[in-house]
């Protein structure tokens, strides 16, 4: 538990993966590690990191809005920042972890959450780029973050725009159903004509065959000598050239759709190792360790930089002190003597 937290505290990656094998082809997090050796705390912890780190990465900062409350990334806390619920009168320790640890679902939650909604915005900018083919729709990480950003309102008060945004998308969901009923009236109304036209087919399938077959013997074979139409064979179609841009553009897409879809499953199997953290009391007990330890680490980081600065100060005035006794040696050395009366 001590190496994890000190590792943690210095800065290492949480969500790294090992190399993929035939058993684990996407490889294995350090949370799975801990887990497949019983450890449940130290994983719920690990993927806690791995969380609040992606979303981290991302580096989408968030803009204040007059008096507005900090939401996005601001709103997740890294492990750096959580504390241990500390120990008062009266409280019990079973209690103490089963709050530290619902304090790290929600925060874990919350980071899914947003890092979900981050992708569903680039997908979003990349299918618009595909579409239109031009870069008019790029949309950049802060304003990524900000279109999700959660803005509080004082009660008593609408906003306008997302009136007029909510009567749009009214508008175009209306649109859209019934556009989809036509569509589905309309390939109902086909598949009831084919079969009418297919019944037809069918009921006057002798007399075609006997017309057929006249035409072949009569026309083709006695009167042209020709193979008939059994020895006809068509001309096979020369294909048209692929377009090799349009293809890479599109195995481009799916390698990023693919990666995507691999973090997005890596962030579920996260949450959900916190979550699981919750429901056995020696990985809550665990996890308080933990932040009980980074919180010591902290404190003692503190003083060694304090105890540092003033060590250093100390000598800096030594050496002062120190050039000072010089000076005045030397000016014992060089002053004049008054010459004896």
């Amino acid at each position: 538990e001590r190496t994890v937290a000190s590792l943690i505290s210095l800065g290492a990656a949480p969500g790294l993966l090992t190399d993929p094998k035939t058993k684990y082809p996407n490889g294995r997090t350090p949370a799975d590690l801990a887990s497949a050796q019983g450890h449940k705390g130290i994983a719920g912890y690990l993927a806690e990191s791995a969380l609040s780190d992606q979303l981290s990465f991302l580096n989408l900062d968030i803009k204040e809005d007059n008096n507005a409350d900090i939401s996005g990334a601001n709103a997740v806390r890294t492990v750096s920042e959580q504390i241990a619920t500390p120990i008062g009168n009266g409280d019990l320790t079973d209690g103490l972890s089963l709050r530290d640890s619902l304090t790290a679902v929600c925060n874990a939650t919350q980071a899914a959450a947003r890092i979900h909604q981050v992708f569903r915005v680039k997908s979003f900018q990349l299918k618009q780029l595909k579409e239109y083919g031009s870069d008019n729709f790029g949309i950049s990480d802060e304003d990524a973050l900000s279109m999700i950003a959660v803005k509080s309102h004082k009660p008593g008060k609408r906003d306008e725009h997302v009136d007029a945004a909510a009567i749009r998308i009214q508008n175009k969901f209306r649109s859209w159903k019934g556009r989809k009923d036509y569509l589905i009236i309309r390939q109902r109304i086909v598949k009831i004509q084919a079969h009418v036209r297919g019944h037809q087919v069918r009921k006057n399938y002798r007399k075609i065959v006997w017309s057929v077959g006249i035409v072949e013997k009569i026309i083709l074979r006695w009167r042209r000598k020709g193979s008939g139409l059994r020895g006809f064979k068509p001309e096979p179609l020369t294909e048209a050239p692929s377009m090799q841009a349009s293809s890479s553009k599109d195995d481009d897409y799916d390698v990023l759709k693919e990666g995507r879809k691999q973090t997005e499953q890596r962030l579920q199997k996260a949450l959900a190792r916190v979550k699981s953290m919750v429901q056995y009391p020696e990985a809550r007990d665990q996890y308080c360790r933990l932040l009980n330890v980074v919180t010591e680490i902290q404190e003692t980081k503190v003083v060694y930089d304090s105890g540092t600065t003033s060590s250093e100060g100390r000598v800096d005035m030594d050496h002062n002190l120190i050039d000072i006794a010089a000076l005045l040696d030397e000016e014992d050395i060089y002053m004049p003597t008054e010459a004896p009366k």
